[in-house]
């Protein structure tokens, strides 16, 4: 009578590395019949988005990615040796040499190369290169502070004609498991596409990044007040010529804007691509400024002026809206002093004259109508700009 049948014990981890790296090669490339067919799929987790900073045109981010091929030299049982996966040490295996072609610091092979890899019983090899990257990302300030920009993240494998390596997007190519919100800048989508690189013949992936600027910062800080400054130039015309503050406040509100201005530049690329319109109506502001610095002064002028020798002519009649002033006479009148002005507005005076001070009133009245319709229109036409509805 024959005793119990004896199972295989299983051979153990150690054993399984003997076994399959014994007549393996790292140095080897794994597609030796250099098969068109033969890729290496890749997928994308971003863990962060760090800064985009709109001067250098320069993205920094926190990513992963999932490197996955075929090695048919280090396939074997799971049941001969009890394991489906294994971790490999980077030196034991060929790793295909990927660089970020738009990267702007560390430029060279991505992923750490201190970190195992996974091995299947499959002979399937799965790579995680994560590390921290900032690439070259070419910005649109157009639409700033309300601005979405688009920015790519480049994998390019580095092979020739002999030994080509093709990069493929895995079936799921963007991973968003761990990634953590930026307090600026809103991750809208990560478009993944693969493009044929015609010189050198192969397949490289690409990973756009669409984000969208956060603007409660903005508008709290910038936008409200440049609104509030706007308003300043159109009260210039409403303070009495008599209190001696209406060119402090005209200079004040134009060094507000020019302020503002050079805040907004420091903060975008020096190039001439495309003009910033939230620039250009800051620019605006400031000529508004310096128009109702000139005016003022011309008020004050008037304002001030010699009341021996009062001038009045009919273009004034077409310039000032004026009641007072409509109802001067058509000729110049001069009048040496202001005992012979006879009062304007009495009924069958013969000579109609009109002061300096009335010209400073009427120009102040005009002035303010003016400037507040003037400054509500470029707000609302820059501000339709900015935010794209134009």
């Amino acid at each position: 009578m024959s005793g119990p049948e004896t199972l295989p014990v299983p051979k153990n981890e150690s054993q399984l590395f003997k076994d399959i790296f014994r007549n393996y090669d790292p140095l080897v490339w794994p597609n030796q019949n250099n098969s068109l067919n033969w890729s290496i799929d890749v997928w994308m987790s971003i863990n962060s988005l760090v800064d985009l900073s709109e001067k250098d045109q320069v993205l920094s981010l926190s990513a992963m990615f999932g490197l996955t091929w075929k090695e048919p030299l280090l396939k074997w049982d799971p049941k001969e040796y009890n394991t489906e996966v294994i971790y490999v040490p980077t030196d034991k295996l060929w790793l295909p040499d990927v660089i970020v072609q738009n990267a702007v610091s560390n430029y060279g092979q991505i992923g750490n190369r201190n970190l195992k890899v996974y091995l299947e019983s499959t002979g399937t090899i799965i790579w995680f290169p994560g590390d921290f990257y900032k690439t070259y990302c070419k910005v649109d300030v157009r639409h700033y502070p309300f601005d979405t920009q688009s920015c790519n993240l480049i994998l390019q494998p580095l092979s020739c004609e002999k030994k080509i390596v093709n990069l493929d997007l895995a079936p799921e190519p963007v991973l968003h498991m761990n990634y953590e919100e930026n307090g600026e800048w809103e991750l809208e989508e990560i478009v993944p596409q693969k493009v044929w690189q015609h010189r050198s013949r192969h397949f490289r992936v690409e990973f756009t990044l669409n984000i969208k600027r956060k603007t409660l910062f903005y508008i709290v800080n910038m936008i409200l007040p440049i609104v509030f400054l706007s308003l300043l130039n159109s009260l210039v015309f409403a303070l009495p010529a008599n209190s001696g503050e209406k060119i402090t406040l005209c200079i004040s509100v134009m060094l507000s804007y020019a302020v503002f201005l050079t805040l907004v530049n420091d903060a975008l690329p020096e190039n001439s691509d495309g003009v910033c319109y939230f620039s250009a109506y800051l620019a605006t502001e400031v000529f508004l400024s310096m128009v109702a610095t000139i005016v003022t002064v011309v008020i004050l002028a008037f304002h001030h002026r010699d009341q021996r020798y009062i001038r009045a002519t009919r273009l004034l009649t077409y310039l000032l809206p004026d009641k007072k002033i409509k109802i001067l006479a058509d000729d110049i009148v001069k009048v040496k002093t202001t005992d012979q002005a006879p009062d304007t507005h009495e009924e069958g005076t013969g000579i109609k004259v009109v002061l300096g001070s009335d010209i400073a009133a009427a120009l102040d009245r005009l002035g303010f109508k003016v400037f507040t319709i003037v400054n509500i229109v470029a707000s609302m036409f820059f501000f339709y700009a900015m935010c794209g509805l134009y």
